[in-house]
Order: C-alpha cells, then sequence, then structure tokens
C-alpha cells in the first residue's frame, strides 16, 4: 500500500491503537494468552501493509509439513561497513523500537540480531563488555545471526527467506530516495502518536490557498466596481454642473504670526498693534492687509455675473 494511500491515516490510528492496546496487556503478563497472539498477528498484518521493505506486497512464506525431527539452524550476513563506513545499517535493519527486525522475524519465523562490533548504541559499554564471556561476537565484524528451529525441511525454507531479506537491508539508499526509511520515519510518528498522512495536509492546504484565493478576487473585483466611472446603478452627481456654486469666497492674505510678546503688542511686521490698548477685553484688531487687491477684485466681472446670475428655487426661496 502507498503511504499516499487516502485511507493511510486511518490504517495508521488503528495501528496506532493496537501497539498500545500492546503496551497495555504487557502489564498482565502470561495472562491472556491467546489474546497476545492475536494482537500480535493483527499488528504484522497491519505492519505490513504499511511497511513493506522494497514496497511492494510479499507473499506468506508457505512451508511443506514437517518431516523428520527439529534442528537449529545458523547463519551470518555480514554488514558491507568498510565499503559503507558513514550508511547507519544497524538503525536501517532494526527500525524504529526494534520493529522492522521483528517484522521480518514475523514474516519468515526467524530470529534476527545484530551482532558484532558497532551493534551496541553505547559504545562505552560495548568496549567494558568486550572479551567477557556471553559477548564474544563483540570480536566479529558487524554482521546479522539469523537462527531458526524447526524441521529441516522447514528451516531451510525460513533461513532462506531470512537471508534473502536481510540483504535487501544491507543495500545502502540515498537519503531522499530510501523508501524504507520513509516507512521507519512514519511508523515512529505512528508510534510517538503523531503521525498526520501529508497527503491530507496538502488536501487541506491546497483548499485554504483556494477560497484565499477567491476571496481576494472577489475584493479585488468589488474594488474595481465602486471606482468605475458611469457604471450602471451609480448615483447621481449631487449637483449638476451648470448650477452655481453660491457666493464666492475671498481668502485674504494669511497673517503672519507674532513670535515675541513686544510684536503683539506694538505690531511690528504688521499693519498696526494686533491688540488695541483701549479694549478692555484684548480682542485683536487689525486692517485688512491688502484692501486695494480686494476692492479690484469685487469689481471684477465674477461678482456681477453672480449678483445677475438667477437663483430660483434655492434653499431660502420663497
Amino acid at each position: 500500500m502507498s503511504d499516499t494511500n487516502p485511507s493511510t491515516q486511518s490504517i495508521a490510528d488503528y495501528l496506532a491503537q493496537l501497539l498500545k492496546d500492546k503496551k497495555q496487556l504487557a502489564a498482565f503478563p502470561n495472562v491472556f494468552i491467546h489474546v497476545e497472539r492475536l494482537l500480535d498477528e493483527e499488528i504484522a498484518k497491519v505492519r505490513s501493509s504499511l511497511f513493506q521493505i522494497n514496497g511492494t506486497k510479499k507473499e506468506p512464506l508457505v512451508l511443506p509439513d514437517a518431516e523428520g525431527t527439529t534442528t537449529t539452524l545458523t547463519e551470518k550476513v555480514y554488514v558491507p561497513v568498510k565499503e559503507h563506513p558513514d550508511f547507519n545499517f544497524v538503525g536501517r535493519i532494526l527500525g524504529p523500537r526494534g520493529m522492522t527486525a521483528k517484522q521480518l522475524e514475523t514474516e519468515t519465523g526467524c530470529k534476527i540480531m545484530v551482532r558484532g562490533r558497532g551493534s551496541m548504541r553505547d559504545k562505552k559499554k560495548e568496549e567494558l563488555n568486550r572479551g567477557k564471556p556471553n559477548w564474544e561476537h563483540l570480536n566479529d565484524e558487524l554482521h546479522v545471526l539469523i537462527t531458526v528451529e524447526d524441521t529441516e525441511n522447514r528451516a531451510t525454507m525460513k533461513m532462506q527467506r531470512a537471508v534473502d531479506e536481510v540483504k535487501k537491508l544491507l543495500i545502502p539508499v540515498a537519503d531522499g530516495e530510501d523508501e524504507l526509511k520513509k516507512r521507519q520515519l512514519m511508523e515512529l510518528a505512528i508510534i510517538n502518536g503523531t503521525y498526520r498522512d501529508s497527503s491530507i495536509k496538502a488536501v487541506a492546504t491546497a483548499a485554504a490557498c483556494d477560497e484565499e484565493w477567491r476571496r481576494l478576487t472577489a475584493a479585488a473585483a468589488e474594488t474595481q466596481r465602486l471606482l468605475s466611472p458611469g457604471m450602471p446603478g451609480l448615483a447621481t452627481p449631487m449637483r449638476n454642473p451648470g448650477t452655481p456654486l453660491g457666493a464666492p469666497l475671498i481668502l485674504s492674505p494669511r497673517l503672519p504670526v507674532p513670535t515675541t510678546a513686544a510684536s503683539l503688542l506694538n505690531g511690528s511686521g504688521h499693519q498696526g498693534p494686533l491688540l488695541s490698548p483701549h479694549d478692555p477685553h484684548g480682542l485683536i484688531y487689525t486692517p485688512y492687509a491688502d484692501y486695494a487687491n480686494y476692492a479690484a477684485l469685487a469689481a471684477s466681472p465674477l461678482l456681477t455675473d453672480y449678483a445677475a446670475a438667477e437663483h430660483s428655487g434655492g434653499l431660502f426661496a420663497r
């Protein structure tokens, strides 16, 4: 199943619940034996649909009937650390919380362990245990130890399947192209409860962007409608261009602002004082600064035409 399938989120949620149930069930060891077995089988089934090593669904191993006595087979598959010293083979084989190795064990029926130099995460502890009893494998090169116990005809098939799957894990892949690593990170997020389907997020983001674009487009169209002149339905002008504007407004020159108290009293810089010394109220007086221009303006044809204009229907018409 592709990790972009729309149902991936629901499957991931289901797997997270199964893992949570398994963790809770661990508080009662050897009590619900059949429940544990059924739960493990369901977890393996769901994981196999999400986390295939090569991205394709594997066919279950079909075993013949048991023949002969039970035997134990062991085989080592060495990790090419010398050829690829910077590649994290141990993490690739084990997966998050050892789930990748556990999945291989479920599929093949073999016990899979990483052994040899560099197999322990704590390097100081590895050096301390090197040479001690039961730690002899630390003197060997890094390898995957595969063991299986079954009748010979069945054990041989299980071992061959396990070796083939482990060798697939020992082929280095670039980070951006490593589908297994993507699935392992996805599984880690599921275990931590932080997984969100990227396809669902992308769809939601695209929908939000599309909605925002439609909103901006509508706002721009409304602005253009309000600014467009002469459009249908626009209110009629408030004033007819041929209607007189009313009495002309005559602006006098701006009075200079006095900067000192003395200039305020004696009118320096002005045509006469601003404060009348005889006015008990202290009112401001000043003669019109440009009376000659005002007289010329009053005699202009503008005032004559305005006086002759007919103002019927005005505000104060009787």
